[in-house]
Formats: structure tokens, sequence, C-alpha cells
């Protein structure tokens, strides 16, 4: 992974080629050039400033998140689904992953007489996590982040959360926050105030409910309403954070 500051910086890079292994080595980034030659090997088109500023502060993998939750206490309840684009800042390629629990997880969770529904879902989700430099959502930093801590410590696969400065974080939410009026700092709004695609749908509680009750003859159709909101969530996040990040700091927390 790549550390450092804004203009110069001293950084140990993993550099991933198809059908090639990781490779370490180090490296003085004095400028924008020095980021241009250390990608000189990977098929790119000429890096625009936004990139630049991502790649000069050691960030390649960019991951955007939404999770669906039974409930907001993680206690006692679960994640139904996930859905990440993984954003590849040098080549400009995005992929999205998504998962959501199975009747075979409740029934497996069932017979341990336990209600971790999401175990199997966790594990995959953390492997998402640590291909990632950086990590955004919108309020994630408040939910989604803490949500999935707190959901892999309960399941006992705490060796899943990524240490302490692997990851660096960013929270659209804040962003539209700090930066632009708009009357409540909703997702929806993000999507009308930055002229965006808004595919925001209403979130019917009955099809949440219903996903505790796997033999349910509409099991399937609200799994489906779930995970189709949750990638429109992800996608409009994607799209408005394209618009918001040119204006705003490239942020760094570590939460």
């Amino acid at each position: 992974y790549c550390y450092g500051g804004r203009v110069s910086y001293l950084a140990a890079c993993r550099v991933e080629d198809i059908g090639a292994a990781a490779s370490f080595f180090e490296v003085d980034v004095q400028n924008s050039g020095s980021v241009a030659q250390l990608f000189k090997d990977v098929k790119h088109r000429k890096f625009n400033d936004i990139q630049y500023r991502y790649l000069e502060k050691g960030i390649r993998y960019q991951g955007i998140i939404d999770i669906e939750t039974s409930d907001f206490n993680p206690y006692k309840n679960f994640i139904i689904g996930y859905v990440m684009v993984i954003r590849d800042l040098v080549t400009g390629k995005e992929v999205l992953y998504k998962d959501n629990i199975q009747k075979k997880d409740i029934a497996e969770a069932v017979k341990n007489d336990s209600f971790d529904f999401d175990k199997r879902l966790l594990l995959q989700l953390g492997k998402h996590l640590s291909k990632c430099d950086h990590l955004v959502g919108h309020y994630s930093s408040k939910f989604d982040i803490p949500y999935i801590r707190s959901r892999l410590l309960l399941t006992d696969q705490g060796d899943s959360i990524p240490q302490y400065g692997q990851i660096r974080y960013g929270d659209t939410w804040r962003m539209m926050k700090n930066s632009i009026k708009a009357p409540r700092n909703t997702l929806k709004n993000l999507a009308i105030y930055t002229h965006t695609k808004d595919q925001k749908t209403h979130v019917d509680y009955e099809h949440w409910q219903r996903i505790w009750f796997k033999d349910s003859p509409l099991w399937n159709k609200s799994m489906k309403y779930i995970m189709d909101h949750c990638i429109y969530d992800v996608k409009m996040t994607v799209r408005a954070l394209k618009k918001i990040e040119t204006f705003n700091n490239i942020p760094m927390a570590m939460v």
C-alpha cells in the first residue's frame, strides 16, 4: 500500500498486473511525472487532475459501498446485503461486487441457534475491503463502516477488520455538508443538487422485515427489491462523488 504526503512522499507501493504476482518497491514521488512513471507498465489514458490527486496520496483502488441491514442495531441483527463498486484510479475501470444472505445461510444459523445469518457474507465482504486503499459511502463513517465492524466482531471474524491505517475513509455525506447547500444532506438531495440521476427507491419496511422468514413465498421478491435499492444507492453515490470530489479535499480519515 502507498502512504504519504500531498507533494512528496516515500511510498511502499503495491502494483498488481494481470498474471503477475504483487511486487513491492520504494520510490520517492516528487511530482505528477513521477506518478505517471510509477504506472508506465499499466495501460491507461493520460491522467487527469483528480487521478493525480488520488494517486499522489497513495490511493489507487477506491471502494464505494452501501449495506442494507435488518435493523439499525447490529446486536441480534444482520447485514442483508451489500454492494461495492471498486474504482481503479489508474485505469478508470470500475467493477461492481454484490452479495446478499441466502436461505441456506439462515437455515445454517438457525441450526446453530444463532442470528448470524450474515456470517458467510461478512467473510466475502472482508476480502473486498482488503482490496481497497480508500473507502467511501454516504453516511458510511457513521453507519456502514461501524456496523460492518460490529457484525464482524459479533460473528467472531474480527481478523477481517482492516487494521488501523490500512484503509483511508471518505464520506459523501460529510463532503456534501461541507461544500454545497441543500435542505438536508441525504443521498437523494446529493443526486438532485449535483444534477446527477436520482434513482432513490422507497424503503418499504415490509420487504426488510420479510427477510427474517426464509419460507415466505415473497422472500425472493423482497430480497430483489432490497438489493436493487442498494445497487441504485451505490450508483447514485458514484455519480455524485465524481462531481463533488473535484472541489473537495481527498478525505483521508482513519475511522
